[in-house]
């Protein structure tokens, strides 16, 4: 238990950074927490196991991510004009060693306020990590929201 407590406080520190970087419209330094290899992905549904063969709600790679970014930051970005304010609140951490991988699972909830209209998404994170000098990369970033086989307004920002 001792020796886990330290990775899982290392872990919680990663994820509450990953959100602070969101909060702050830090989308370059979200970014760059993310393997070269990294993947983004919400799932249509909690069950879904084929990111290929079914549809998502978003499936993206590093240099779509990198695309998603620089168009958010564009001045002429008007979906997202005024800029929402967000607030990313995660919680229930688990971790689970692998061989070469971390995996860790969270609850998410995000509040976004704009054109002081509120809206609210929450799900489960998981998160497989690898090491990375003193920190981690994202490997895979998987949130499968509860509204997911609803409707909800189209995501303006990442979660």
């Amino acid at each position: 238990m001792t020796e886990a407590l330290p990775l899982h406080h290392q872990v919680s520190h990663f994820l509450v950074q990953e959100a602070e970087l969101l909060d702050l419209g830090d989308f370059d330094g979200w970014l760059d927490l993310f393997a070269e290899d990294g993947i983004y992905w919400i799932p249509s549904a909690s069950d879904q196991t084929d990111m290929q063969g079914q549809v998502s709600i978003l499936l993206e790679d590093v240099p779509l991510l990198k695309l998603r970014v620089a168009r958010l930051s564009h001045p002429r970005a008007y979906a997202v004009s005024p800029s929402p304010a967000t607030v990313h609140l995660v919680g229930n951490i688990t971790v689970e060693t692998g061989t070469d991988d971390i995996t860790v699972r969270s609850k998410l909830i995000v509040n976004e306020v704009r054109d002081d209209v509120s809206s609210s998404l929450s799900g489960t994170a998981t998160h497989q990590l690898i090491a990375s000098g003193d920190s981690f990369k994202i490997l895979l970033k998987r949130v499968d929201l509860i509204q997911a086989g609803g409707t909800f307004n189209a995501l303006s920002i990442p979660l």
